[in-house]
């Protein structure tokens, strides 16, 4: 209760006011800010209603804080230029090196009349992107909401000169910001007046410029690279679907340019491309989606392994309407690189990879930074919970959300995140079942461990530098406190000595196998002068030999037709028999060498090379009762760059093979069948006889080195005893141009098929 001398005194004051204001209202130009001032005091001295005030230095915290990093403030107003119908926006720094430096962020937009800077730009948390979603002239959804974008400019700055020309209008405006001077703490927001001035102008030119003055960051070589990663990145690297990307009539959009102190996007495009770099790489693709109903489903695509596989999820996600998903998979493995080291891919993978989110078109922080987990991909990964290759830098991708068909999705404050409510959780669980499905389905084609309780399965071990190396990351990503790995250096250091120890185990024993590979192969080498010189002699010796054998032949006709002419004539058949096939592996292995000779790769047609090797072989088969048949599609098929004598190897050795298990067959009709085919990025050659077969059991364990079935059988000269190697250097030889060697269902008439694959010409 105030007492009585406290109401007389506020009756005084409410008296002065009243006169103050009527003697300002009878001026010929009264103070409207006075008055303003004037009567809000009096309004506020009303002892029966309170109302809430702003301070000034609210503006501060919302530029400063809000808005924490420079990155993001920049991407605030370049999403304001492309609000406001610009078809470019052209940011110049200068002095830039150092704090203090300036920044001109000009566009070629609709610009502002008075009406909308007084109604949308100086009002705090402004409606009118929500009331307006789509651009006026173009019909963009617009890409801000919350009002606050233009804050950003108090983050960069200490001062801002804003210079807009409107549309339509001969005048623009000029409009002037102290923020640190103006906007103090302490002081009421109605208390801030900033100056506007008009100038005069053409009535069509239009846009906007903001004149950030002594910047409060300095901006280096990187964090402007920083800003073309973001800006590269603003918008996805994949087309939004058709929905998400409507028009809804206006002006063609002739789209959005975006220049940084000279160079354009398109100019920085080959310096931050992802798509020819890194997106290439990818083991695998994955698209999954969440139709109007709640169903979702996965689809897992990879030329590499020969996958196409679909998943239907059982559990329905009502919350979150349509959503589509994309992304690419790597495992970041020699064997599954092509033309790009490991470690500049793994590199690609810390800086660019993460599944990020796009909300109407742009994208939505902290969603795939670095150091963001919102999957749990990287803890999980760490406690080896998920053992398959399953980090964020793992996946590229992103996930697209609309105003109109996932309306439960809206933006915190400061624009770094959504609001984490039931739509939120259910988008987390389906897009970690989604790329889990897809990471463990590719595990399951490459024979790799999926599950921790997977039974019967033979590892294959990580590499501890592979696992450090993770560790690392891991540790310098995750921030203090966050309960990433930085809280279990203990445990993880626990977990790679156990990968260690397991990787010397196996590293043992491939050294045992090694040796004797390596003995085998230091026998076969010695040989191979050996082999050289015996293919050139009888090359060499061919002409001589079968001279006199013709004339052997006019002798024997000579001699009277008796028991010894019969006999005579049966030996000059058999020896000319045995000298055809001296001749046919000689000038094999003459060929084989010559090639060899020279080092330089080439394409090879396909179906060039089976004919040769049909033609040199054809009195061989023919003796042995075997026909060939082949099969190319397209016949203009060519491998990737590789020596000549490498895919002879590979035919002689699947030859000789077919040979030896025909024989043993004891087939009447023996038959062989080559084909090849194009497989994506790959080329198949397979190779088919009516032999033995192989039992299914050993079908993992052709290619292996030293398993052979054939080591007791005969040897005619070219098919050869089996020693357990052709089949093994044949996979070699698959794995470096990019392929792999398999066993086969065969086609019908046949009973074995081998196929081995190697990259195409179009994808070398």
């Amino acid at each position: 209760m105030r007492s009585s001398s406290q109401k007389a005194a506020q009756q005084v004051v409410e008296k002065t006011i009243r006169e103050l204001i009527e003697r300002e209202l009878q001026k010929p130009t009264p103070d409207w800010t006075f008055i303003e001032t004037a009567s809000r005091g009096q309004v506020d001295s009303d002892p029966n209603t309170v109302r809430f005030t702003v301070d000034a230095g609210h503006i501060q915290r919302l530029g400063a804080e809000l808005v924490g990093k420079q990155d993001t403030a920049l991407s605030e107003l370049i999403k304001n230029a492309f609000d406001a119908d610009a078809t470019s926006v052209t940011l110049t720094f200068s002095n830039q090196d150092q704090p203090g430096g300036s920044l001109t962020i000009t566009d070629d937009g609709s610009g502002m009349d008075d009406e909308v800077i007084r109604s949308s730009w100086m009002r705090i948390s402004t409606p009118a992107k929500i009331d307006q979603p789509l651009s006026p002239l173009y019909r963009r959804v617009r890409a801000g909401r919350k009002g606050i974008g233009r804050f950003s400019v108090q983050r960069l700055g200490r001062r801002l000169r804003l210079e807009t020309r409107p549309r339509g209008l001969d005048f623009g405006f000029h409009v002037y910001f102290n923020w640190d001077e103006e906007f103090r703490p302490g002081r009421d927001l109605h208390d801030v007046f900033s100056r506007i001035e008009r100038f005069e102008k053409e009535a069509d030119d239009t846009g906007t410029v903001l004149q950030i003055d002594d910047l409060r960051d300095a901006w280096s070589e990187g964090a402007i690279a920083r800003v073309w990663r973001s800006v590269m990145l603003l918008q996805p690297p994949f087309p939004i679907s058709a929905k998400n990307a409507k028009m809804s009539g206006g002006a063609q959009d002739p789209g959005f340019a975006v220049v940084i102190n000279g160079s354009s996007r398109d100019d920085k495009k080959s310096e931050f491309s992802i798509e020819k770099s890194f997106l290439s790489q990818a083991i695998a693709t994955i698209t999954a989606s969440i139709d109007a109903d709640g169903n979702a489903t996965v689809r897992v695509q990879s030329s590499k392994l020969n996958v196409d596989d679909r998943q239907a999820f059982t559990e329905r996600y009502l919350s979150t309407g349509p959503i589509e998903l994309s992304a690419h998979y790597f495992i970041y493995e020699t064997d599954t690189l092509s033309g790009m080291a490991q470690h500049a891919a793994a590199a690609m993978g810390r800086t660019f990879g993460g599944l990020r989110v796009y909300r109407n078109g742009f994208r939505v922080l902290p969603y795939g930074q670095a150091s963001d987990d919102w999957l749990r991909l990287d803890i999980d990964v760490s406690r080896r919970a998920l053992l398959v290759p399953g980090n964020n830098r793992n996946f590229f991708g992103h996930v697209e959300l609309s105003s109109d068909h996932n309306p439960l999705f809206e933006e915190t404050s400061s624009r770094e995140g959504l609001l984490e409510n039931e739509a939120f959780d259910q988008l987390c669980h389906f897009v970690r079942n989604a790329v889990e499905w897809a990471a463990k389905r590719v595990a399951a084609v490459r024979k790799r461990k999926q599950n921790a309780g997977q039974k019967d399965f033979v590892a294959q071990p990580r590499k501890p530098s592979e696992f450090l190396k993770d560790l690392m990351d891991d540790l310098s990503t995750a921030p203090q406190g966050s309960g990433g790995s930085g809280g279990r250096v203990p445990e993880a250091l626990a977990v790679a000595a156990a990968v260690a120890s397991e990787y010397e185990e196996e590293v043992e024993k491939a050294r045992a196998a090694a040796l004797e590979y390596e003995e085998m192969l230091r026998l076969l080498a010695s040989l191979g002068l050996s082999i050289s010189v015996f293919g050139h002699e009888v090359k060499g010796a061919k002409d001589s030999l079968s001279a006199r054998l013709a004339l052997l032949h006019d002798a024997i006709a000579d001699v009277p037709e008796d028991g010894i002419r019969g006999r005579l004539e049966r030996q000059h058949g058999q020896l000319q028999a045995v000298s055809d096939r001296l001749f046919d592996i000689g000038g094999y292995i003459a060929g084989l060498m010559s090639s060899t000779e020279s080092r330089e790769l080439r394409s090879l047609s396909v179906i060039g090379s089976l004919r040769r090797f049909c033609q040199q072989f054809s009195d061989y088969m023919r003796k042995q009762g075997v026909t060939f048949e082949i099969d190319v599609q397209p016949q203009t098929l060519r491998t990737t760059l590789m020596h000549s004598s490498e895919l002879d190897s590979v035919l002689l050795n699947f030859l000789t093979n077919s040979i030896k298990s025909m024989r043993q067959a004891k087939v009447p009709d023996r038959r062989v069948r080559m084909d090849a085919r194009a497989d994506g990025r790959h080329l198949v050659i397979g190779f088919e006889d009516n032999g033995l077969g192989i039992d299914k059991g050993s079908w993992s364990r052709v290619f292996d080195a030293f398993y052979t079935t054939t080591m007791a059988a005969d040897d005619d000269g070219i098919a050869g005893p089996g020693t357990g190697l052709g089949l093994k250097i044949v996979a070699d030889i698959a794995a470096s141009y990019g392929g792999t060697t398999a066993v086969a269902d065969p086609s019908p008439g046949y009973t074995c098929r081998l196929e081995f694959r190697i990259l195409a010409e179009s994808a070398s």
